[in-house]
């Protein structure tokens, strides 16, 4: 049988400080106080770190209602955290006490607080909310912190040689979780809710998951609906609630919900097995189905293989004579190339030749149509003095006669 040792709340609600209720685990435990002042909240908070998921069961809205949501002097928190510490009276060893923890004495608790000396309330507030605002950031799902050690000598050595080439600089980081040290027979469940919608279950400071801690309260009455914890409205529905309804506390009171939850979570493997035996079944006669036409598809790509193999080798050959068929018409070319290229000099001297002859021409075309201007100038000059001799031999024929 589990005891209730302590409970731990940090950013739940009205409990925006870290606060600790430490219970003697004998007799009765009562809560006091006026109305508003957070009495409530202590029974959500067991309700809500044992796995309850209704945000209406624990008076919201919405499962973001838990976290602390500020007030005047204080900002919003980031994060709810609640943790239940419970003791195995057999097992637990109460006699040593770990690190920050205080002993329940009768109806005293034993404290270093020095009642004689001043206090700032304003000071002890501030450094309150400091504390806070450090556990909340420590305990963020992306913090993380550098390695230490050899790791982190490794680390320094591989990124330095890295960053000798691409500039590019490696770390190794590790996620960091308070964890307390655990003694025999002690069990510490808690869970934590984020502003962005993550949600971490941890026990005994490790993380794991809800059906880890409902496997561990299954059968104890600890739960969310179960019979350990009503609140004022649940008397009432306890007794006008249905047969079946009834018969499941009462199960839950007498210790079979465990073995009803394994015969339930038993049938569903076994369920689940033969649906996969089924498709087994059905996946063996599909590939019976498909074995001749595979063989088939199998003979024909050996049948193809073959016939490849065999077109490669008569491509081959085709290719190594059509290869030497190139070759003697290569030669032949490459002399037809020579003779053309020798032709084609001697055709271009002569043609420089004739050139020449059609430039010498040219030339002694242009002396000679020289000479026939000046003789045409001569025989115009001659035949205007033959026209002026003929007159005057005709005037002269004239006087005479």
């Amino acid at each position: 049988m589990l005891k209730l040792k302590k409970i731990q709340m940090l950013g739940f609600k009205s409990f925006c400080d870290r606060t600790e209720v430490q219970l003697a685990g004998t007799g009765l435990a009562a809560v006091v106080g006026p109305n508003g002042c957070g009495k409530s909240n202590i029974a959500d908070a067991i309700t809500w770190v044992l796995g309850e998921q209704s945000a209406k069961s624990l008076r919201g809205i919405k499962m973001e209602d838990v976290i602390f949501a500020g007030t005047r002097d204080r900002k919003p928190l980031g994060m709810a955290e609640v943790s239940l510490t419970l003791v195995d009276p057999e097992v637990y060893d109460g006699n040593t006490l770990a690190e920050g923890e205080s002993e329940i004495v009768g109806d005293h608790t034993v404290t270093s607080i020095d009642t004689a000396s001043d206090w700032d309330e304003s000071a002890l507030r501030a450094e309150a909310a400091q504390e806070s605002e450090e556990a909340v950031a420590d305990a963020q799902p992306g913090t993380t912190y550098e390695a230490e050690g050899p790791a982190k000598k490794l680390a320094e050595a591989e990124a330095s040689e890295t960053s000798a080439t691409n500039n590019v600089v490696l770390k190794i980081r590790r996620r960091k979780f308070g964890r307390s040290p655990v003694r025999a027979g002690e069990i510490t469940v808690t869970r934590r809710l984020f502003r962005s919608g993550d949600s971490e279950y941890l026990l005994n400071g490790k993380i794991c998951r809800l059906r880890d801690i409902q496997d561990i309260f299954m059968g104890t009455g600890l739960g969310g609906e179960t019979y350990a914890i009503i609140g004022q409205e649940r008397i009432g529905q306890l007794l006008s609630s249905k047969p079946l309804d009834r018969r499941g506390i009462i199960e839950e009171a007498a210790g079979i919900t465990r073995f009803k939850t394994k015969k339930r979570l038993a049938e569903l493997r076994l369920e689940s097995a033969k649906q996969n035996l089924s498709r087994v079944n059905d996946i063996f006669e599909e590939v019976t189905r498909q074995m001749g036409v595979l063989k088939r598809q199998a003979a024909k790509a050996e049948r193809y293989t073959a016939l490849r193999e065999e077109l490669r080798g008569k491509l081959r050959i085709v290719i190594a004579s059509r290869l030497t068929q190139m070759d003697a018409e290569q030669a032949i070319t490459a002399a037809e190339i020579t003779r053309l290229g020798a032709l084609i000099d001697a055709q271009a001297t002569e043609l420089d030749t004739m050139d020449a002859e059609h430039s010498t021409g040219v030339e002694r075309g242009y002396q000679l149509d020289s000479e026939i201007r000046e003789s045409a100038a001569k025989a115009n000059t001659s035949a205007v003095e033959l026209e002026r001799i003929a007159a005057r031999t005709a005037a002269n024929a004239d006087r005479v006669a």
